[in-house]
């Protein structure tokens, strides 16, 4: 081999190295607004009257941009742009079976139902379609939720929270604050003990029994609910995001209590608020609240 030939192909490489460090650099690019959200089929599951569930979420790839889209064209399903309960308003980031779309049992497998979102002129669509491959369930569904990704044997089998009461439509008035009190039961698994088994004995939150401010941020792996703004044109300020469950004592609980948390709007309008009420495997429940928003 030839000088000449050693010196082409050292050139190549390290044009081949510099080109690659700039993929890296432009890959860890975070962009405050400007981008678009892609929305995601997330898999579907079995429901006990034979009827299916496609679940979809979304990645939005700004950090601090939160698209609106009403329902239609920019933000539906199918041609015509069908609104089949899907969120309007984007939060940032990665976010995971968001809602589901309930499909009846004799959905074709071969037949997609498809979701489009438009935002800052870029249009991308999710596809979700009953493809064995695509089957999920409560574990696989905890497991990207933040949950456990394994379970000890014999463990007993874990069920969702479940919501008590459905709350009623609220109307508030831009800036003032909104407070929000859910019921919630859950079957009082996983225990710290079952977590800890099956965590490599890695710390769990710790359950005491001192009293704690309701609105206090819950931690994962605790029994919490998680409030997101689903739909409306302007913004909810929540806070907490996530509020522990807790007894009537302020006591933290694995069974049965109520979540607290407080909201804020800027504008004017409808909006709906979801809960998730979530045991300590991200398994989860969800209500929706209606709230008017009025003027000063």
């Amino acid at each position: 081999m030839t000088k000449r030939m050693v010196f082409a192909i050292l050139a190549l490489v390290a044009a081949a190295s510099v080109a690659r460090g700039q993929d890296i650099a432009m890959s860890e690019i975070k962009y405050n607004r400007g981008q678009s959200v892609q929305p995601a089929f997330e898999g579907w599951t079995r429901n006990p009257d034979g009827s299916f569930s496609m679940w979809f979420g979304y990645m939005n790839r700004n950090w601090e941009e939160t698209p609106d889209v009403p329902p239609g064209p920019n933000n539906g399903f199918g041609a015509t742009g069908e609104d089949l309960g899907q969120p309007t308003h984007f939060n940032p980031r990665r976010q995971e079976f968001i809602f589901k779309v309930n499909v009846p049992a004799d959905w074709p497998k071969d037949r997609d139902l498809v979701w489009t979102v438009n935002v800052n002129g870029v249009s991308l669509k999710a596809y979700g379609s009953l493809w064995p491959v695509w089957e999920i369930d409560d574990r696989i569904m905890s497991a990207n939720n933040g949950g456990r990704t394994a379970r000890t044997f014999g463990e007993p089998v874990n069920r969702p929270p479940a919501i008590s009461a459905q709350l009623p439509k609220q109307t508030i008035q831009t800036g003032q604050s909104l407070t929000l009190v859910l019921a919630v039961t859950d079957d009082g698994l996983p225990t710290p003990e079952i977590r800890r088994r099956s965590t490599g004995g890695r710390v769990v939150p710790d359950l005491s029994d001192k009293p704690l401010d309701p609105l206090s941020a819950a931690s994962r792996g605790s029994f919490r609910v998680k409030w997101v703004q689903y739909r409306g044109a302007g913004l909810a300020k929540i806070t907490p995001g996530e509020s522990p469950v807790l007894t009537a004592d302020r006591k933290a609980t694995l069974t049965g209590g109520t979540s607290t948390t407080k909201v804020t709007f800027d504008k004017p309008g409808t909006y709906t608020l979801r809960a998730y009420a979530m045991d300590g495997d991200a398994f989860f429940a969800t209500q929706d609240v209606e709230v008017t928003v009025t003027g000063h």
